[in-house]
């Protein structure tokens, strides 16, 4: 269904730049449309109307199916491609010293090799340094 509302899509945007170009502006004497030496079965004013509704019509469905695309491309992808990987900042210094300190209940999980390596940073961070 994707495809086919692509395929709309491209069709009703090549029409809609070919209506857009065949329009005339205010004070133009003719329009690409306008016929040489003839007189054409239209006026100037009827055709202005009818290619302005055709305007409209094609914009219409133009954002339609623009919106409708977009609907259905957010609901095929609900995750993000970042949502497995690992994250890269190290631990906040809060989070730091909440793993130093010490455990006062028996019941707390056992310290793992992240909250070590995270209490050892956090006693660097706090020792002063000598110059």
């Amino acid at each position: 269904m994707t495809t086919a509302l692509m395929v709309l899509q491209a069709i009703v945007s090549v029409f809609l730049i070919i209506v857009v170009l065949l329009q005339f502006g205010k004070g133009a004497e003719a329009g690409l449309m306008a016929q040489a030496g003839s007189e054409s079965v239209m006026s100037s004013s009827t055709r202005g109307n009818i290619m302005t509704k055709i305007t409209a019509v094609l914009a219409v469905i133009f954002l339609g199916n623009s919106i409708l695309l977009a609907r259905l491309q957010d609901s095929k992808f609900q995750k993000s491609l970042l949502d497995g990987e690992a994250p890269v900042a190290r631990p906040l210094n809060s989070d730091a010293q909440n793993a130093a300190a010490p455990a006062t209940t028996s019941t707390e999980a056992p310290a793992t090799d992240a909250t070590k390596a995270a209490a050892e940073v956090a006693k660097k961070a706090a020792t002063p340094t000598k110059k």
